[in-house]
């Protein structure tokens, strides 16, 4: 299951806009919350705009399993499964 899509923008060369999909709960997910802290939300790309090197920076961290604050606007890393 995709939790986002990247898709090309007229914006600026090279960007990208980041569209997380919602899980239903109305809460933020993890993509939200990640594509928040690298991107700037652009309401008529339904999506966060960011150049190409931070939309491969937020695939990267976002496959490892990284989390980011929406109140404190700092990145956390992986919990560990005990």
């Amino acid at each position: 299951m995709n939790d986002y899509t990247i898709v090309k923008t007229r914006l600026k060369s090279g960007h990208v806009a980041v569209r997380p999909m919602p899980d239903g709960s109305g809460y933020k997910t993890r993509a939200h919350r990640l594509a928040e802290h690298f991107g700037r939300w652009v309401h008529r790309w339904k999506g966060y705009t960011m150049s190409s090197k931070r939309a491969a920076e937020f695939e990267k961290l976002y496959a490892e399993g990284w989390d980011a604050s929406t109140i404190m606007s700092e990145l956390r890393p992986p919990r560990e499964v005990i």
